[in-house]
């Protein structure tokens, strides 16, 4: 055999390999979501009366447009260049919300356009209550004001551009009833509407535009085959509960989207499964969350290549005793965290509305809380990459159904102290490396944890007090 003849047998052997290492698909890769399909015939919203001067109200021109979508089967509405002020306005099936650049779509900057009491003037809230109708102050027995944009049980979904959906939130945000916690009893306070809310619908897709400053959460949705991307949310750091992206349902894909914000960057609600956000990146909020209800269960879920600098947290799983359900198969790959200030937590008995220190609620479960315990298992972080942290994460467990079956694989941390696990069974930490400048690299109390191959039991390494 010639050393041609033998390099070239030597390829066809290794070629096959060569080809199918190639053609691996990475974990999630086969997560999907089918996109709407809408028909080509075009409607511009200035044709329906729009003057996008905020000044006159354009809320008519959205619904007659919206309306001659409707009747014609389907539609782009196209938004040109100007701000537009509108009050709610509902979409249909088979539509597409176009933002051309320099459109932006913007709530009303005052109370009085909504038709609601300034909450400054004293009275506000018997004032409310005595106008009647929808929307108003908290006490009066009004619902919640309608989102800026919303749907339900709509097929065939878009929002797209590169315009920008204000929810002029800094209106809402001084009165919301977490701001209001820290004045006096009797300030008032104002329920606050969301940005766009589509619930039950089949085929979605956003992509491109900007939301910014929603008095609450900025898209909430619910529904199978949705795709969220290309989007950029922005709020202040300090606005509350100010959620980006809280998507529920089945085959979710998000992705290339920056977050700045003052709640969850990402919050997946329960009853939802194949769900893939990947190359996000996310600033100030609270990160990729799931829960805290947990309760119709939530499982396949893949986040990677995803980059958190300065979030509050950054891949959490919250839930409590009551509100829980099982959360399983949630894998997590290639991120990077710099000053996250909670880079990985499980919490099973988060208590964070309780306006107390700490968002951990009692270890021990108190009367009438023996239904709806969460299970949660099959949790899995690989190649994670953590600097600059004050802690390296958490696992808070509940004794009577432990989490489990987590791993850590090719991991490395640099924080101020390690990593806490209370109440928790069978977690692995596989070339993992934690630099800890106080304090061991693990806690443990009531826990068994296999660390790089050392197995260790019960409770070592110190006080969990840090950790809370």
């Amino acid at each position: 055999m010639t050393p041609m003849t033998r390099i070239r047998s030597l390829a066809a052997a290794v070629l096959p390999f060569v080809v199918l290492l190639a053609c691996q698909a990475e974990p999630g890769d086969e997560i999907t979501a089918a996109l709407p399909v809408i028909p080509d015939t075009k409607f511009v919203l200035t044709d329906y009366g729009a003057v996008g001067n905020y000044k006159a109200f354009d809320t008519d021109a959205f619904k007659k447009a919206i309306a001659a979508i409707a009747q014609a089967g389907g539609g782009h509405l196209i938004v040109p260049a100007g701000t537009y002020k509108t009050l709610p306005f509902t979409l249909t099936s088979h539509m597409d919300l176009h933002l051309e650049p320099g459109a932006i779509i913007k709530a009303p900057n005052t109370f009085a356009d909504y038709g609601l009491p300034d909450p400054d003037k004293p009275g506000a809230n018997a004032d409310a209550a005595a106008a009647g109708g929808a929307g108003g102050l908290n006490g009066s027995g009004r619902a919640r004001l309608a989102p800026l944009i919303s749907g339900s049980g709509l097929t065939d979904v878009a929002i797209t551009g590169s315009g920008t959906i204000d929810g002029s939130g800094d209106v809402f945000w001084y009165w919301s009833a977490r701001s209001v916690k820290r004045f006096a009893p009797g300030h008032a306070s104002v329920q606050r509407p969301m940005l766009i809310v589509l619930s039950k619908m089949n085929r979605f897709h956003i992509d491109g535009v900007t939301l910014s400053n929603s008095p609450a959460f900025h898209l909430l949705t619910n529904g199978d085959d949705q795709t969220i991307e290309n989007l950029r949310i922005v709020a202040p750091f300090d606005s509350p509960n100010t959620d980006a992206i809280d998507p529920a349902g089945h085959r979710i894909v998000v992705r290339n989207c920056e977050i700045d914000n003052g709640d969850d960057d990402v919050a997946l609600h329960a009853g939802s499964s194949d769900i893939l956000v990947e190359h996000l990146t996310c600033l100030h909020g609270h990160g990729i969350s799931i829960g805290s209800g947990t309760k119709g269960g939530l499982s396949h879920v893949v986040v990677r290549h995803c980059t958190f600098d300065g979030t509050d947290n950054g891949l959490r799983i919250k839930s409590y005793r009551g509100g829980g359900g099982e959360v399983h198969d949630i894998n997590y790959y290639d991120l990077t965290m710099k000053n996250v200030r909670r880079p990985f937590d499980i919490n099973m008995r988060y208590n964070g509305n309780a306006n107390l220190w700490t968002d951990i609620g009692p270890r021990e479960a108190e009367a009438g809380q023996t239904k709806d315990i969460s299970y949660i298992h099959d949790i899995h972080i690989s190649n994670l990459t953590i600097t600059r942290s004050p802690m390296a994460g958490r696992i808070v467990g509940i004794p009577e159904q432990m989490p489990q079956a987590i791993t850590f694989t090719n991991v490395k941390i640099q924080a101020v102290r390690g990593f806490m696990l209370q109440d928790a069974k069978d977690i692995t930490f596989d070339h993992v490396e934690i630099d800890a400048a106080v304090g061991e690299p693990i806690v443990t109390d009531n826990a068994t944890v296999n660390w790089n191959g050392t197995v260790k039991t019960g409770t070592a390494g110190g006080s969990i007090i840090p950790w809370y």
